[in-house]
C-alpha cells in the first residue's frame, strides 16, 4: 500500500513539474516544423507534377495516405488511395501529354500535421496554357513520411456563360 502511495505521488509530482509552452515557444516550435515540412512538400510537390507530367497514377497515388480524401472541382469526393488512383488514372487518359506545374506558397504544421497551399498549372507539352488554379492539402507524417490526407483544388478559369433561358 505505501509504495502504491509513494508511486502515485511520484506520478503526481512529475505531472505537476511540466513545463508548457509559452506562446513564444510554440510558435518557434511550429515555424521550425513548418519549414522543415515546407521542404519536404516541396520535394513532394515536384515528384508529384513530374508523375502526373509522365502519366504516372499509381506513383501519384502512392503519395497519398490510405484514408485519403480528394476534392477535385465539378466532381464528386474519391477516398481511399486506389480510387485516388482511379480517379487520376481517369482525369489523365482526358488530356493525354499535359504538364503539371505546382508551386508551394505556404507551409503550416504542428507536429505530425501540415496544410500547404499553393498554385497549380496545366500546360502542353509545348507550354501553352491549358488551366491554372490554386489548391490546399493536408498532410500527415507517420513513421517520418509525410502522406496526402486531404487534397482539394479549384480553376482559376472564369465559369463558361450559362445557357440561354428556354422560351415559353
Amino acid at each position: 500500500m505505501r509504495a502504491r502511495t509513494l508511486a502515485a505521488m511520484a506520478v503526481l509530482a512529475t505531472a505537476a513539474c511540466a513545463r508548457t509552452e509559452t506562446p513564444e515557444q510554440t510558435q518557434a516550435r511550429m515555424q521550425a516544423e513548418s519549414d522543415s515540412a515546407r521542404a519536404a512538400i516541396e520535394q513532394m510537390a515536384a515528384r508529384f507534377a513530374e508523375h502526373f507530367s509522365a502519366g504516372r497514377a499509381d506513383s501519384m497515388a502512392a503519395m497519398y495516405s490510405e484514408d485519403a480524401h480528394v476534392m477535385p472541382p465539378n466532381m464528386a469526393e474519391v477516398s481511399g488511395r486506389a480510387g485516388v488512383q482511379q480517379m487520376l488514372q481517369a482525369f489523365m487518359s482526358q488530356m493525354p501529354g499535359t504538364r503539371l506545374s505546382l508551386h508551394v506558397a505556404s507551409v503550416t504544421a504542428n507536429g505530425p500535421m501540415a496544410v500547404a497551399r499553393g498554385h497549380w498549372r496545366m500546360s502542353t507539352p509545348e507550354g501553352t496554357p491549358v488551366d491554372s488554379g490554386v489548391y490546399m492539402e493536408r498532410w500527415r507524417r507517420s513513421d517520418g513520411q509525410w502522406m496526402l490526407v486531404d487534397d482539394i483544388w479549384n480553376s482559376s478559369a472564369p465559369l463558361p456563360p450559362p445557357p440561354p433561358a428556354r422560351r415559353r
